[in-house]
């Protein structure tokens, strides 16, 4: 399988999380974030990927963003997805639902940045989701 996506897909996470010139170190092996033993094996992350879910338009995913790679903490996921498991995210817990501010705007069909603006200019997480966005006399946009 040398030469496919997933042999690069591979060849990357290892590099990332081992090779010190690797120019995404300082985020993946340079945090501590490893590649585990039997991964080390080309043959066994690619068995292991086409029996989970594989496909060419996913990409590898470690569900908790500050874990290692290995079959416990990762899923083949979109890039909308990946963006929401990111280790910088907001997170907002309302009413017991914890989703990042960008799940909130689409859970809520809000604009895109909406929460995300209204923190920036200190309001709390809880009242940036929950107050309603209201249309604007001068432009007839939205706040």
């Amino acid at each position: 399988m040398y030469g496919t996506r997933l042999y690069r897909t591979w060849d990357h996470m290892k590099s990332r999380c081992e090779n010190g010139n690797d120019k995404k170190y300082y985020l993946y092996g340079g945090r501590g974030i490893k590649l585990c033993a039997e991964w080390h094996d080309a043959s066994v992350f690619i068995c292991w990927a086409l029996k989970n879910g594989y496909s060419e338009d996913l990409t590898i995913d470690r569900i908790d963003p500050n874990g290692n790679y290995c079959p416990e903490n990762c899923r083949w996921a979109t890039q909308k997805e990946q963006g929401n498991n990111k280790r910088n995210n907001l997170f907002i817990t309302i009413n017991g639902t914890t989703r990042t501010a960008t799940q909130w705007e689409d859970a809520l069909g809000l604009r895109r940045n909406v929460v995300h603006n209204r923190v920036n200019r200190g309001w709390s997480p809880e009242k940036a989701v929950l107050v309603p966005v209201r249309a604007t006399r001068r432009t007839g946009g939205h706040q």
